[in-house]
């Protein structure tokens, strides 16, 4: 080998050396901080000559340190939870550790996949997996959580929206995990973890996604008045610590796993909590071990009201953020996470609030609450999670108490709940107790020296007294028989829920809990409702030196300038008054003036001049009797006004109506003394601001305001008669149906009954329409609408409807018919109105006799066409007096109020005498006392025929043309009756409750649908949307449109104009009853019938308009007769002077006319001339077949006449 060959070779060795010894792992010490023995352990044979045959266990760890499960305290050094383990390990494998330090995990995994590992010493659910090595059984439990500032609101959303998340960054493929766990947060990386709490603290970051064991350790070690543990995060892998041990390596991993499992359990606890960790980490907290039937029971009620006062801190109560905090908080949250029940917040000021709304059940739920005394059934209460004694915390200036024998004659403030009131008035009646809203409320009396002492629970006593009051007030005594438990309380009934809670809270383990009230026993309160109390004497200290040091400077900076700029100052002052007084005084858009001592006008404004419409040397210098500005009695008064306040220098401010040139004002007047340097007053300023259009508005004002409430006192007088009369109709129906219940099966009496209250129901769903009516409410007026309507048929339908109800009372019950004209033009629902209230009235106030409705026509002479008619109802019952009689029509006015106080409100024969009038009808009463009643209703009416009413049982099913009827209703009794309708009337149905599986079902229909009837309002897609979806589609595909209802209980006017805007043929208001479905789905069958008629009917377009349109043939046969008459006479013009052009044309226009005709012969002799045209043949053919042409035009003609006949 050449020497430079050899130079070479030595090169690349050392190169490689030095490559070598860039990777390779520094050596550390393992530092045992909690040394334990280990127990004896014995290992397979196999296992056991493995470990033999090895001299040291390799361990590797890297540069970034995570505690306390490695603590960087020193380099190169080795220690912490981690550390401690590893001791108790190489105790019981019977091998030292040998710690090797890598700068990152890259390097070390690189070495175990060499061979030169044997494990590592942590691996991480967040860092890359690897089939280098194998995870061992954990030897701490751990999951991911999310760490929050104590004063920051509870966690908005699952997935952290809006929110800045810290994280510790392992790797590229952790933060894109992250993201889609959290995609609406921000992520910030860090490298450290007590940096990425820290950013946290300091509001760099909202929330930090570590490690529980991390959190604790943290948290305690370094914030724990600064942040808390706010919630699991949602993590599909267990993020348990274990250690990392090489696939090379499998005897190792069986033996570290078997070591693992009989290591004690009190050796891994004494190492946490060497390490500040509890015993959550080491041993699994237990499972709630709920039923199947308490987990049935979470699952229905997800969500349920918790009350909690709002000022009882630490407890419960709500930070200047308005946030709700507390150890009740803290206590919610860590509920819901172990039961997966959520919170809704409901504030109460005291805890007999919260008792009363848990009591009414308003609340499912007391979050925090002091028993004590009180009468709670033990069944609702849940195990206490804080007990403390109830305390008296008095002044630090005052004596110590040392008995509470010294509290005789004291005043102490206790809260309005406060159990120890009742014992302390039992024990000690010589202390005066003053009963406080909250606790917060008796130390703010106590530190303002309105009490001597307040009593409250010693942990919110404490609270308040360090962070508040530590200089002014402590805790000097202990009171009362028992302490107080703060427990949760359920609501009667619900002890399901109690069984919840206790599982819950025993799951919480102590420690735990001791954290958590440790954590607001000390942390900062919320400010109480007068922190001025406590700071009040050093911020007056320093208010007072501000203000002299202020006031030092600006004195001397005054004088300064004084010295400087006195002569330019003066000029300027001077200028500015001057500039002032010209600006105050005329440019002031209200009279101003100023008189001297004896009453003179020395100055005024223009306004002044502009109101007397006078100029300035005419009032200048003149007193008001001497300017003659108004008449001479009102200048006197006035003058002496004047002279008044000079006198006794008090200002004058008042309203005056005066009179200038004739005319009327009315202006708000002020006059104020002035004086000179001496004291003495030498003049006043006044002037005035007219205020008569002011005052003009304000009387229009009053008057709207007296009209509105006029107008909204009839509205309510209005609806409350309506809503009184709607009973009348219903009592009567439920009679009917009641007394055919009694009567039991009877077909005849079905049939008539039936009948009866089918019509009743009519009537009261036509008057509930009126009452209804918003448009006729606000305006004010109810206007009759007269309609045909047979007056017999009608009173004696009002007979049939009382009559179940006249004979409960066993009345002997009569109508009496005399008419001669039943057809007349009225207002239906008025008149059964009248009729109907008096009907009611009588049975109702009739408990023996009897009671007959007479109609009769009443002779005389009328216009004709005309008839008058005698409505009469009388009764044996109890009668009116004279008084009664002359205010029974009155509204509220009943015949005996004591008798009948549950049975009306007297607006029955309110309503009948103004619906009386609306029909120009006469209402008159006769009656005495003891003998019974006799309403008449006379009026008169244009007579009309009108044909018998059809009873609901003369609908027949169709036998016609079948229809295909789509039904969209969410409602489903309302879709199975309309179904049911369709059905009756002989339809096919298909039914839909949903708009969108509606638009598919019509989009696939084959054959489509020939009718669509839909529900307006339903969610999701209601039925405007569809109707437009409908109309859109038939518009993209050119088809006919098809009929759509639209069906809603909304009777307003506006609601027809936007049906017809979303594209509906009709808009029906619910119930539709029978009659109105068949009439109307029996003009969609005829005009499908003739739509399916003319589909196969005849040859031509005419035949099939004849048949779908029959009204609009004839106009179309005349003229297309017309038109052919012209066209044959044009025809037979051109023949003779025409051109071939002009023939051809022609031609062809009247073959348009016989295709649409159907008449073959014409349209072929056309033909043939446009073909004798084209081929320019000769002109006597042309004649010839002009004469075909003409021949076929008549006959046609002939044929055409005959079928209009």
């Amino acid at each position: 080998m050449s020497v430079v060959s050899r130079c070479l070779l030595a090169c690349l060795l050392c190169f490689l050396a030095l490559a070598q010894w860039a990777v390779a792992a520094d050596e550390a010490r393992l530092v045992i901080r909690t040394p334990e023995i280990a127990p004896s352990i014995t290992f397979p044979p196999e296992t056991q000559a493995w470990l033999k045959s090895r001299t040291s266990l390799r361990v590797a760890f890297w540069a970034r340190a995570q505690p306390p499960m490695h603590m960087e305290f020193e380099p190169n050094v080795f220690e912490g939870v981690t550390a401690d383990t590893l001791g108790l390990l190489q105790q019981m494998l019977g091998l030292p550790v040998q710690m090797l330090h890598y700068q990152n995990r890259e390097e070390a995994l690189r070495d175990m996949a060499n061979g030169k590992l044997d494990m590592l010493a942590s691996s991480s659910v967040d860092e890359d997996p690897t089939p280098l090595f194998e995870p061992s059984k954990p030897y701490l439990l751990n999951h991911k959580v999310f760490v929050r500032r104590i004063n920051q609101a509870h966690l908005s959303s699952v997935d952290l929206s809006g929110e800045r998340v810290a994280y510790i960054a392992h790797n590229e493929a952790q933060a894109r995990e992250l993201k889609a766990k959290y995609p609406r947060s921000t992520l910030i990386p860090y490298t450290d973890y007590l940096t990425a709490i820290a950013a946290v603290v300091y509001d760099q970051a909202d929330v930090f996604y570590t490690d529980s064991v991390v959190a604790e350790f943290l948290i305690a070690r370094f914030y724990r008045n600064d942040v808390y543990v706010a919630g699991e995060a949602k993590s599909p892998q267990v993020a348990d610590i274990n250690f990392a041990v090489s696939t090379r390596r499998p005897q190792l991993l069986t033996a570290i796993n078997q070591a693992l499992t009989e290591i004690p359990v009190a050796s891994m606890s004494r190492i946490t909590t060497r390490w500040g960790l509890n015993n959550s980490f080491v041993v699994s907290r237990p499972s709630l071990n709920l039923t199947q039937e308490q987990t049935d029971w979470i699952a229905a009620h997800k969500h349920l009201k918790v009350a909690v006062s709002h000022s009882d801190a630490p407890v419960t109560f709500f930070d200047e953020r308005n946030q709700f905090k507390g150890l009740g908080a803290d206590m919610l949250s860590k509920v819901e996470q172990l039961t997966g029940l959520r919170f809704d917040i409901v504030r109460a000021d005291n805890a007999n609030e919260m008792v009363e709304e848990l009591d009414d059940k308003r609340v499912d739920l007391i979050a925090a609450l002091s028993i004590g005394e009180y009468s709670l059934n033990p069944k609702r209460v849940t195990r206490a999670y804080m007990i403390t004694p109830f305390v008296v915390v008095t002044r630090r200036s005052e004596a110590e108490i040392r008995s509470l024998d010294e509290l005789n004659g004291m005043t102490l403030a206790l809260a309005r709940d406060n159990p120890v009131s009742t014992w302390l008035a039992q024990h000690y009646p010589k202390i005066d107790q003053v009963i406080v809203r909250n606790a917060t409320e008796g130390i703010e009396m106590l530190a303002d020296k309105k009490v001597d002492g307040t009593v409250g629970p010693r942990f919110s006593a404490d609270y308040f007294v360090t962070q508040h009051f530590n200089a002014d007030l402590h805790v000097s005594a202990v009171i009362g028989p028992k302490p107080a438990r703060i427990a949760m309380v359920v609501a009667p009934g619900n002890e399901m829920l109690k069984g919840i809670l206790d599982a819950a809270l025993l799951a919480i383990p102590p420690e735990e809990m001791k954290d958590m009230s440790d954590r607001w026993r000390n942390n900062v309160a919320p400010a109480v409702a007068s922190p001025w109390n406590t700071y009040k004497e050093g911020v007056i200290q320093i208010m007072i030196g501000a203000v002299l040091l202020v006031l030092v400077f600006l004195a001397w900076n005054y004088y300064l300038r004084i010295q400087i700029h006195k002569r330019q100052k003066a000029e300027r002052d001077l200028e500015d008054q001057l500039q002032f007084s010209r600006t105050l005084i005329d440019g002031a858009p209200v009279a101003l003036y100023v008189r001297d001592g004896e009453g003179r006008l020395a100055q005024c404004n223009q306004a002044y001049l502009d109101f007397f419409n006078m100029s300035r040397e005419q009032v200048l210098g003149k007193t008001l009797i001497e300017a003659q500005l108004f008449n001479e009695q009102f200048n006197v008064k006035h003058h002496r006004m004047y002279l008044d306040i000079l006198e006794h220098g008090q200002p004058s401010f008042r309203d005056v109506d005066v009179e200038v040139q004739g005319q009327q004002y009315r202006i708000y007047h002020w006059a104020l003394p002035f004086h000179n340097s001496n004291g003495q007053y030498v003049g006043l300023i006044g002037g005035w601001l007219d205020i008569t259009e002011r005052e003009h508005l304000i009387e229009q004002l009053s008057l709207a305001k007296e009209t509105a409430m006029n107008a909204n006192r009839s509205k309510s007088v209005f609806l409350a008669s309506m809503s009184h009369e709607i009973r009348t109709p219903v009592s009567a129906l439920v009679g009917l149906i009641e007394l055919l219940h009694l009567k039991g099966p009877g077909a005849d009496d079905i049939e008539e009954s039936l009948e009866v209250a089918h019509q009743s129901a009519k009537t009261l769903l036509s008057l509930i329409g009126d009452v209804l009516d918003l448009s006729k409410i606000e305006a004010g007026e109810m206007t009759p609408a007269p309609r045909p309507t047979h007056v017999g048929e009608m009173v004696q339908s009002i007979y049939r409807l009382f009559e179940p109800n006249a004979h409960k009372k066993n009345l002997d019950y009569r109508l009496v018919t005399e008419v001669q004209h039943s057809g007349i033009l009225i207002d239906a629902l008025m008149l059964n109105q009248i009729v109907a209230n008096l009907l009611s009235n009588a049975i109702k106030f009739t408990d023996q006799g009897s009671v007959q409705l007479l109609l009769r026509e009443v002779p005389g002479e009328l216009q004709p066409g005309w008839a008058r008619y005698a409505i009469q109802v009388s009764d044996t019952g109890k009668g009116l007096s004279e008084s009664q009689r002359e205010d029974i029509f009155e509204p509220f006015v009943q015949a005996d109020p004591q008798a009948n106080r549950a049975v009306g409100t007297g607006l029955g024969l309110s309503i009948c005498a103004s619906l009386a009038k609306l029909l120009g009808a006469q209402l008159n009463v006769d009656s005495q006392l003891g003998l019974g009643s006799s309403f008449t209703l006379i009026f008169e009416a244009e007579t009309v025929e009108v044909e018998e009413s059809l009873s609901l049982p003369a609908l027949e099913s169709s036998n016609g043309h079948k229809l295909k009827i789509l039904v969209v209703e969410d409602h489903a009794p309302n879709r199975l009756l309309l179904c049911r309708q369709m059905e009756y009337l002989g339809h096919e149905v298909w039914p839909c409750d949903d708009g969108e599986a509606a638009l598919v079902q019509w989009k696939n229909a084959q054959p489509p649908f020939d009718l669509t009837i839909t529900d307006c309002n339903m969610p999701r897609v209601d039925g405007y949307q569809l109707t437009r979806w409908i109309r859109e589609d038939e518009q993209q595909r050119a088809v006919r449109m098809h009929p759509i209802f639209g069906l809603t209980a909304n009777a307003q006017s506006e609601i027809i104009g936007r049906c017809l805007e979303a594209g509906m043929t009709r808009c029906l208001f619910k119930p539709v009853g029978m009659e109105t479905l068949a009439l109307l789905v029996g003009e969609v069958e005829q005009t499908s019938k003739r739509r399916a008629q003319a589909a196969v009917a005849a040859d031509s377009e005419l035949d099939k308009i004849k048949l779908l349109s029959p009204e609009s043939y004839g106009p179309l046969v005349n003229e297309i007769l017309l038109t052919h008459r012209v066209d044959g006479y044009e025809l037979q013009r051109l023949v003779r002077e025409g051109t071939r052009e002009d023939l051809a044309r022609v031609a062809h226009k009247i073959r348009g006319g016989a295709h649409l005709a159907g008449d073959r012969a014409l349209n072929d002799a056309c033909l043939m001339l446009e073909r004798l045209v084209a081929d320019e043949s000769e002109p006597s053919l042309y004649h010839q077949q002009v004469e075909v042409v003409v021949a076929c035009l008549e006959a046609l003609e002939v044929r055409l006449l005959q079928t209009l006949q």
